[in-house]
């Protein structure tokens, strides 16, 4: 008996998306013809109210009686769910007081008789409050953001909305846990299976488990092992985006490049469900995006230099002057306004070029003084630019002195002097930069500097001096 009972409460659960829908579109009729019965002299309407809101009362009980026995199977985000439940029985009691609110006249008690004339913006208060639990409900059965992230750019502005945070998806030991599902399967829950879930299969598709997954969807197999550009998986991540059949589709949350890098190097490796991370072999890239997904870190945002305080406007006027002589202003995206500064075609470039420079000081995160007649003067100005990452200095006359003042550079990661007079002791200065990832020496004294790996192991330094292997598959000897 008790097992039938939960079957059929189960079952009657299942009710809730039809019936979810009676008390608001009842509900929204009443209003409308309340905001007419409030302008007009004569009360045609009133019979009309009153019924609806009896009907729409007695549907909005239902829903939410539905809607807990549906809650009962779980799957769902705990807290959004109490929003939910709470705002839905909200609106089934204010349903029953707007009805009472409403009665004929000789049934109205004292106390209605003393708010019946403010009962118009109680009916508003109730209107909004249904639209409150929709946007839960929605965000239950679509995700958080369903409503605001397919919403325009320009709106979202003008309402103040900001994009909502995302919790980081972070793997511990991520060498020892089983590649799917310690990497592939969380990617997949978070980024795919609103849609191809349990509870939704857009095109016969669920990706909630492994059987699902190797099963395929209406149009067949969907993962090739050893081919990620055959499986259809991997394949629509990479279409161009507004491709109808990129997926994530428009409106949703995009799956992030490195997500798509490690479903592409999982399939490559035969995607198999029980090898380890550790057990398959790993570019030089994959381990780094797995050493970030252990650490909890973020990947660099997809936008060019978002992490960067808004840049102020560029004065037109000194970029044309500069521009005449050969110094290169160049956007490096079109929504923002930092630029890369090349003086590859001005040699003549010095010190008081660089003075005036310092104008847009706030804008320059490239700075390219290749082969240009700088000297070490130059240090103590580009130490005041804020957001430089990166700088080429090759071929120049600057060296060591004045090479220590680049230390406060938190963006500098990108460090470029080939051909110059710096030495082993003048990078030494450059070992406690968090930021600095690669510098390059070769062909100037500090080639043979061994002692920045050795102090920060996260800097590369590049010396040349490049061996190439022989290869006796593609090489001939004669």
């Amino acid at each position: 008996m008790m097992a039938f009972l939960e079957e059929l409460m189960a079952f009657l659960g299942r009710f809730h998306p039809i019936l979810v829908h009676l008390p608001i579109g009842i509900l929204l009729i009443a209003f409308v013809m309340a905001l007419l019965e409030r302008f007009t002299k004569t009360n045609p309407y009133l019979p009309a109210i009153r019924l609806a809101l009896f009907l729409g009362s007695m549907a909005a009980i239902g829903a939410a009686i539905s809607g807990f026995l549906l809650s009962r199977q779980g799957g769902y985000d705990s807290q959004v769910l109490i929003y939910h439940q709470g705002l839905g029985i909200a609106v089934a009691v204010c349903g029953i007081l707007l009805y009472l609110l409403y009665r004929e006249k000789n049934k109205v008690t004292a106390w209605s008789t003393k708010i019946g004339s403010f009962r118009i913006w109680f009916f508003l208060a109730v209107i909004i409050l249904l639209a409150v639990t929709g946007h839960y409900g929605g965000t239950l059965t679509h995700g958080k953001g369903y409503f605001t992230e397919a919403m325009p750019e320009a709106m979202k502005k003008t309402l103040g909305i900001e994009k909502d945070s995302e919790e980081q998806l972070t793997v511990e030991n991520v060498q020892e846990v089983m590649a799917y599902e310690g990497l592939i399967q969380p990617i997949l829950k978070q980024r795919c299976q609103s849609c191809h879930g349990d509870r939704k299969q857009e095109g016969g598709l669920a990706l909630d488990s492994r059987e699902k997954l190797l099963k395929g969807g209406d149009n067949g197999d969907v993962l090739k092992a050893n081919s990620a550009k055959e499986s259809e998986l991997y394949a629509r991540l990479i279409l161009p985006e507004g491709h109808k059949k990129r997926m994530p589709p428009k409106g949703r949350t995009p799956i992030s490049a490195d997500q798509i890098k490690l479903i592409a190097w999982w399939i490559d490796q035969g995607a198999s469900f029980d090898t380890k991370v550790n057990k398959l072999p790993q570019s030089e890239e994959i381990a780094h995006i797995l050493e970030r997904l252990e650490k909890g870190e973020g990947e660099i945002p997809a936008t060019l230099y978002a992490d960067l305080p808004e840049a102020p406007m560029l004065p037109k006027k000194k970029v044309d002057v500069w521009q005449a002589k050969g110094i290169k202003i160049i956007p490096v995206a079109k929504d923002n306004n930092f630029v890369q500064v090349n003086a590859i075609n001005y040699p003549q470039f010095n010190d008081q070029d660089l003075q005036e420079l310092m104008a847009i000081k706030d804008n320059i995160v490239q700075l390219k003084l290749g082969k240009t007649a700088i000297t070490d003067q130059a240090f103590s100005l580009i130490k005041n630019m804020p957001v430089i990452s990166r700088l080429h200095l090759e071929n120049t006359k600057v060296s060591d002195q004045g090479l220590a003042q680049l230390r406060g550079l938190t963006k500098l990661n990108y460090l470029n002097l080939v051909g110059t007079q710096v030495t082993a002791k003048g990078l030494e200065s450059l070992n406690d930069m968090v930021s600095l990832k690669n510098v390059y020496i070769y062909q100037s004294p500090g080639k043979d500097a061994k002692v920045l790996k050795e102090v920060n192991p996260k800097i590369k330094v590049d010396t040349g001096n490049y061996v190439l292997p022989f290869l006796a598959t593609d090489t001939i000897r004669f």
